[in-house]
This record gives structure tokens, sequence and C-alpha cells, in this order.
């Protein structure tokens, strides 16, 4: 599907993307927008969903398997994903997956690319995507973090998705997997806030140009949800852990759907499916004037 699966590294090494200074400097100047938006990271835009906290109730795990596009991505930064997470503004500690297009990270390409990426403080003081800096711990030999996905989705034509987790294990660390496959973990003791996570959730977020301009990149497939999942982007399998390992889904009136630009992008609420497809929901739209 992409990074070395035909020919894994060898023994005691595991793929690593070479960094150049000018990927040091992309990468720090957005690791902070993927985060909900703030004076001091306007032009962030999300539609997901998301879990509502409740006193008392943490959670150990999210899942989902996520329909891949390749948004025309022109400036700016677009993303699908799960994630974990608890605090807020520069207390966030947080976990996330999924897929992403940033002609900012990778110097003017339009590719999709597989990621993960961290923080304790908020993605202000720490953190990263993939291996930039140390905090994951990465296992598998095959995978390439940060690689492109060839397999990509086409508007009423093929369908592709990557199924990705975020699970809290016995040894207290925190494992992705991607396909089936235990990519490695994040350490427990890397994080300061992250004992019970309130908060997880599933979708898209897109980050205007740096400065911004008001004009945002498009989300998902670029079009709006409609239902229709063989051209709008979705997350199938919507599942989540909760700190006593019941394993559920997004049940109505326990989640809230962030949509703060209506004009340009849009979430669906979840329905269940069926046993193989599980709660499923889709997002996305083609971005634009959004405003700052």
């Amino acid at each position: 599907m992409f990074g070395l699966l035909e020919d894994a590294c060898p023994s005691g090494t595991v793929p690593i993307r070479r960094t150049t200074k000018e990927d040091l400097i992309a990468i720090r100047s957005m690791s902070n927008n993927i985060y909900p938006q703030t004076a001091a990271a306007p032009g962030i835009h999300r539609a997901q969903i998301q879990m509502q906290e409740f006193p008392d109730h943490s959670y150990t795990g999210v899942k989902g398997n996520i329909a891949v596009y390749n948004p025309d991505v022109k400036l700016g930064d677009s993303y699908a994903e799960i994630h974990i997470m608890n605090g807020v503004d520069e207390n966030v500690n947080s976990i996330m997956t999924g897929w992403m297009v940033s002609p900012t990270m990778y110097q003017g390409t339009g590719y999709s690319y597989f990621f993960i990426h961290w923080t304790s403080g908020g993605a202000t003081k720490t953190g990263c995507f993939n291996l930039v800096c140390p905090g994951f711990v990465q296992i598998d030999k095959t995978i390439h973090l940060g690689a492109a996905l060839s397999n990509v989705s086409i508007p009423q034509g093929p369908h592709f998705e990557i199924a990705v987790s975020i699970l809290k294990e016995e040894d207290g660390n925190w494992w992705v997997t991607m396909d089936g496959i235990s990519l490695g973990y994040f350490p427990a003791n890397i994080f300061n806030n992250f004992t019970n996570p309130g908060s997880v959730g599933w979708g898209g977020i897109v980050a205007a140009p740096n400065p911004p301009t008001g004009i945002s990149p498009p989300m998902g497939s670029g079009l709006y949800p409609d239902g229709k999942y063989e051209h709008s982007s979705s997350i199938r399998l919507v599942q989540y852990r909760n700190s006593s390992g019941i394993i559920n889904g997004p049940h109505e009136y326990t989640y809230d759907k962030i949509n703060d630009t209506p004009s340009c992008y849009g979430v669906r609420d979840p329905v269940y499916q069926d046993v193989e497809n599980g709660y499923t929901f889709d997002f996305g739209g083609p971005g634009g004037d959004c405003g700052i």
C-alpha cells in the first residue's frame, strides 16, 4: 500500500524518512495547526464528531476506518483523522493519526500521506509529526511513517481506506495500529496530563496558509457530505474504548458535531449501518473563502 511493505528494514532497524532543514522549519510552523482555533492559531477549521465529556468518564482507545482521498490542496493543510485528547489550550495532551495533504510539510507535493502526531503541551512546546522528534517508539519494520498513500479513493470510483487505532495497553503505553499492524507506541511518561483522557473524536481539520489569508483548502473528498459514501469522505467502524474496557460507538445524544464553518464544510450524524460497517458518518467540503 505504501512505505516498505515488500522490503522490510534489516533486523534492529526501522524505516525513517530523511528530515531536511526545510522540513523542520515547515513542521515547526504548522505543529499547532491541528488543534482548535485560538487567537494564537487562526485559520483552523474543523468538521468532526466529538464524544461529550462527562465527570469521571475517560477513554483508553479510539478506532476508525478512514476513507483516503486526495483533495486538491494548493496552500495550507488538510487532515482526516482520529484522536484522543485531554486538557485545553497549552495543557492539551493528545495523540492523533490519519492521513494528510500538506504542501507545507512536503515541499509543494500534493500527495496524501499517512501521519501520526503527539503533544503534551498544546503543540506549542512539545510534540511533533511522525519521528521528527523523540517520542514515538516504532516497532514495525515495514511501514514508513510519513510515506505517501498509493491507493486513493476517487468520487464515484474506487474506494480505499486505512483502518487506524490508538489504544492504551496493559503496559500503560499508547499503541498505534494501521490496517492491523502495530506500528509502535507512545510511552506514557512523555505525557503530563494523559492518565484519564476525557475526549475522543473523528473527522476533518484544515489549516489555512500561515499567515492566514481567509482562503482555506478543501477537506476530505472536497465534496459536501450527503450520506452517499461513494463520493463523500467517510469514516466507518467508528468506535471508542472507555476506561472500563468497553468498546462502543457514538450513540445519539452522546456526541457533539463540531462544524465552525458550515459555508465551507459539513459533517453528518453517525448512523449505525450493520455489523460490518458499524457507525459511519461523512464529512468534508470544498473550502474557499472561509474567513480567518
